[in-house]
């Protein structure tokens, strides 16, 4: 996905988020919080600060499995920092594995600006499945059985 050969699945596309950093256990998404995404009060909805960070977490342990090793979420926990607008500029969500055992993986992540300051932060616990990989659990990097919300 960050060389653009593999599509974005179709929820981060709609959001226009992009995985623009990869590396084994860290990841790296950026984004515009745009009006299309603000709420009644004229900011950005939780909901698009929460997906990104989602995205991002999980995308952080997928970069940590062996082969034939996929996950799905049991919490996600979100902490807002301050509200998100389209002035803000491109904002990204640095998220790295904290642990990546046999069962469950934890990982956390920032939401922060150009001059780094922080919108949001928060965590993630993954419960470990083996899994056949069925067409329609493909996740963010194209791997069976990779969440598809990613």
């Amino acid at each position: 996905m960050v060389a653009g050969a593999i599509p974005h699945p179709p929820m981060v596309a709609l959001l226009g988020l992009r995985i623009v950093e990869a590396d084994e256990g860290r990841v790296v998404f950026a984004g515009t919080a745009t009006e299309q995404f603000y709420n009644g009060l004229g900011v950005a909805h939780g909901g698009f600060v929460a997906t990104l960070l989602d995205s991002a977490l999980g995308c952080a342990i997928n970069t940590a499995m062996p082969a034939g090793r996929y996950f799905t979420t049991l919490e996600l926990k979100v902490n807002y920092t301050r509200p998100l607008r389209r002035e803000n500029g491109e904002i990204r969500c640095e998220a790295h594995v904290i642990h990546a055992g046999n069962r469950v993986a934890t990982s956390e992540g920032r939401v922060v600006d150009a001059s780094g300051k922080i919108y949001a932060h928060g965590t993630t616990t993954c419960v470990v499945v083996e899994g056949t990989g069925s067409e329609g659990s493909r996740g963010s990097e194209g791997s069976p059985g990779s969440r598809g919300s990613v």
